[in-house]
């Protein structure tokens, strides 16, 4: 079974090239994705693969029956782009312009199809269910959520997912346990004092002197109120205050983000940066007002899951191609959320150049080694293989 199929992933290399030059010639935004869909939608349809669209806005997702009808592995993909004008010279540069995948997430929806491709090939072979995810809005407010509501992931026993990463040499995965990026949440502070003229500053309560010192105590937020073992990152990236040199002014907006990698640590430290704020503003005649808005939680890898793809990624690239990350990223990624209902995991596939110098993602000249599709195939393929198996033994 398990030969059968990876020689029809081995044949798989110029239909995921294709595939991934044609969705990169076409990147959109958010959940308004209608050729994107499309695309996605005639590769289905030509594999005869069933599939419902739609699902939390503008989401696809296809079940392919297996031998096996108890259990069922999960594998997502991301649809989106971002906005971004793209400066290569590639024959399929995108033709929207100010829109460009410059986070590979065209890669992302080709491999899957890749995998989809092989699946069709052995339907008779397929050892359980098999669910393909393609979810939008990653880069945005996070459209794995709205997919989980709908019901995406019922009834699924295990689920993988994978980013491209240009800082790894095609032919290389890298694996992490444990968290491997961080949750993420925005926070908005805002400091009320009292407006006077710039010469008689003691008639007013300088807003902008008050948000120094605010912005000063919250660092020791990090360095003395959370375990030394933990990793918090409190950055505030805008202050807005003033209106002219010479007049002392009342208001002052600060945000920033919190990013963690407990997703329980992001909720105890909330109140003590709250608290913090409204202690120092009251002691100085102002007042504090704090908001938060979060984003994406933690993403946790699930151990197993990680020792599988550890496994299948030694068998298709060889133990040395197969890196353990030990430092998890401060980015964030809304697989998480799929992880937090299922067991599973998520791994960096190796797309840079070698001997290149590689753009990092966001970038508006990134390019990958297409060669690397046909290999995130390849391991996704032995992960429904190793998982399945790893599944009826425990």
């Amino acid at each position: 079974m398990k030969k059968k199929i990876l020689n029809s992933a081995n044949k798989i290399g110029n239909f995921v090239i294709d595939v991934r030059r044609e969705l990169h010639k076409y990147p959109e935004l958010g959940f308004s994705l209608p050729k994107t869909t499309e695309i996605i939608c005639k590769i289905l349809d030509n594999l005869k693969i069933d599939y419902q669209k739609n699902i939390g806005e503008s989401g696809i997702v296809a079940n392919i029956e297996g031998k096996d009808k108890n259990i069922t592995l999960a594998f997502r993909a991301d649809m989106d782009a971002l906005p971004i004008i793209e400066e290569t010279e590639f024959e399929f540069k995108s033709e929207h312009y100010g829109k460009m995948h410059a986070c590979g997430h065209d890669a992302h929806m080709s491999i899957l199809l890749g995998v989809a491709k092989v699946i069709s090939e052995n339907r008779e072979e397929l050892p359980c269910n098999v669910r393909l995810i393609f979810q939008p809005a990653e880069e945005t407010i996070g459209g794995a959520v709205p997919m989980i509501e709908e019901g995406v992931l019922r009834n699924v026993n295990g689920i993988f997912g994978l980013h491209v990463d240009p800082s790894i040499n095609a032919g290389k995965i890298a694996i992490k346990y444990g968290a491997m990026n961080a949750a993420s949440t925005g926070i908005k502070i805002r400091i009320k004092g009292k407006s006077c003229h710039g010469a008689y500053p003691s008639t007013g309560i300088d807003a902008i002197v008050v948000a120094a010192q605010v912005i000063t105590a919250l660092q020791t937020i990090v360095s003395r109120n959370i375990d030394s073992r933990e990793s918090l990152v409190l950055s505030f990236g805008k202050i807005i205050g003033g209106e002219t040199e010479n007049v002392i002014t009342g208001d002052v907006l600060l945000e920033g983000t919190i990013r963690t990698l407990s997703n329980s640590l992001r909720d105890s430290i909330k109140p003590k940066i709250k608290n913090m704020v409204e202690m120092i503003c009251e002691g100085m005649g102002a007042i504090g007002e704090v908001e938060y808005r979060d984003s994406y939680m933690a993403l946790i890898n699930n151990d197993e899951f990680v020792d599988l793809i550890k496994l299948s990624g030694d068998e298709i690239l060889g133990s040395e191609n197969v890196k353990e990350k030990k430092v998890p990223e401060m980015v964030v990624e809304d697989f998480a959320y799929y992880l937090n209902k299922v067991p599973g995991a998520f791994f960096n596939l190796g797309v840079g150049k070698k001997g290149e110098e590689n753009k990092p993602l966001h970038n508006n000249l990134f390019s990958i080694d297409e060669s690397s599709l046909s290999l995130g195939v390849k391991v996704q393929v032995m992960n429904l293989l190793k998982a399945y198996e790893y599944l009826t033994n425990i």
